[in-house]
């Protein structure tokens, strides 16, 4: 299942701070390092021992996981491939507390539900299949967190759904590689993207699952045994909105939202310290050739200010990112030094990838079948 494009939709609220100033500077040119025919969503993590950053990419059309070990001067070497049908999301952990990450794979074949794949990891960028679990229809997003407390990872899925509300659903980690107890909690509006993070100050992992057909975010409070309350949503700008991620922007212990909503473009919920949320402040997209809304976004200190900053990619335009002025606002939008030329990806990520102590990019490219690299010129 590929993500939607992003259509035009009307405002609701719109921050401007100023007119675009870009610093282009902030990132070198990229490099392309190839990662199968069509790379769609992608991770960084240490997944070898050897102290570098690496980066595991799912290709959807050629049913293959594309394991790009770094070299630590960012560069990577040559991909290893390993078969796997229809990747879309995937994320990191060690699933058997061998020391090593593993890898949590939703995959999706656009004929019925989705499957979730455990691929355990042997530190030296090799995985095998331990176990798959049967999702819902249109499976899209996975998160991994430890949620009832007993110390092993567990993982959470959304279910976009064909027609009608779609769900999310929680696997409970066995601390072996296996998971159990399967949970579904229904979620209207299209669930889509998913994060986790202890929301409400309580010291248990709660879940904001974006719903893209109706504009909004859903967050799912945990209630201290692995399981979750009813979706409550929050207004995130309108239109399309696809991806999340959370953060404490204002660095005072409340963990904020931000949102790639491909209607309007990067959107800040910021958190009550309750696990509830404000209005919505959503910041436009540079205009020319970063003009398109995003269709995620990452978060990190790109300019080690100790202020976070967000960077967004969309799938049709090029990227670009936000200065963060550590009270949860964000300046105006920056184009990304590099020039996609509309092939931006559906996935971003932020990792050392040359031990400098800054974090860089990666940005899967789609029609090049490759991954782009960015270099944090700090």
């Amino acid at each position: 299942m590929r993500p939607p494009i992003p259509s035009s939709a009307l405002v609701l609220a719109i921050l401007l701070l100023g007119t675009a100033h870009a610093w282009a500077g902030q990132f070198k040119k990229a490099a392309y390092f190839a990662a199968g025919q069509r790379p769609y969503q992608l991770v960084a993590a240490e997944l070898t021992n050897s102290g570098n950053v690496d980066l595991a990419v799912a290709d959807w059309l050629s049913n293959q996981l594309v394991i790009l070990l770094g070299n630590g001067d960012g560069t990577f070497q040559k991909a290893l491939k390993l078969s796997v049908p229809g990747p879309i999301s995937l994320a990191a952990g060690d699933f058997n507390e061998d020391g090593n990450l593993d890898l949590a794979v939703v995959e999706d074949v656009g004929t019925g539900d989705g499957t979730l794949a455990i691929f355990l990891g042997d530190g030296k960028g090799g995985f095998k299949l331990s176990a798959s679990y049967t999702l819902g229809p249109v499976s899209v997003s996975v998160a991994v967190a430890d949620f009832n407390g007993d110390g092993h990872l567990d993982v959470a899925v959304t279910n976009k759904g064909f027609t009608g509300p779609g769900s999310m659903m929680t696997f409970f980690g066995d601390g072996h590689g296996k998971l159990r107890g399967r949970k579904v909690y229904m979620v209207a509006g299209a669930p889509f993207g998913l994060a986790t993070a202890d929301l409400n100050g309580d010291h248990h992992p709660d879940l904001a699952v974006t719903q893209f057909k109706n504009g909004s975010v859903a967050v799912l409070l945990n209630d201290g045994t692995g399981g979750f309350g009813k979706s409550i949503p929050y207004n995130a700008g309108g239109g399309e909105v696809i991806d999340v991620k959370i953060a404490d922007l204002r660095n005072d212990g409340r963990e904020d939202l931000v949102i790639a909503n491909g209607s309007q473009g990067m959107v800040v919920l910021l958190n009550n310290g309750n696990g509830t949320f404000g209005k919505p402040a959503i910041y436009r997209p540079c205009g020319g050739e970063c003009s398109a809304g995003p269709g995620v976004c990452i978060v990190a200190d790109f300019n080690l200010d100790g202020k976070l900053d967000v960077a967004c990619s969309a799938s049709i335009d090029d990227s670009y990112f936000f200065y963060g002025n550590g009270k949860g606002g964000f300046g105006a939008a920056n184009p990304i030094a590099e020039t996609i030329k509309n092939q931006g990806g559906f996935s971003i990520a932020a990792g050392d990838f040359n031990n400098d102590g800054a974090p860089d990019l990666a940005i899967p490219i789609e029609l090049k079948g490759k991954v782009a690299i960015l270099l944090n010129t700090k």
